[in-house]
C-alpha cells in the first residue's frame, strides 16, 4: 500500500529553482520480483517544473 497520495507535498528539491517542496500529481506502483516501487511524478509549485522519482515502497 502507498504511502503516497496525489496532492501531497514532499520535501524534495525543484531542480529548476530549488524550491524545497514538491507536489505529487501522479503515483505509478511497479511490480518486480521482490520489491514493490513507486514512481513519483511530482511538480514544484512555484515554478511549475516537473519532475520524476523512483522510490522503494519502505522510504
Amino acid at each position: 500500500m502507498s504511502n503516497y497520495q496525489v496532492g501531497q507535498y514532499i520535501l524534495n528539491r525543484c531542480t529548476n529553482c530549488f524550491h524545497k517542496e514538491m507536489k505529487i500529481i501522479k503515483v505509478i506502483e511497479k511490480n518486480f520480483n521482490e520489491k514493490v516501487t513507486y514512481v513519483l511524478w511530482t511538480k514544484c509549485p512555484v515554478c511549475g517544473a516537473k519532475d520524476n522519482e523512483l522510490v522503494p515502497e519502505n522510504k
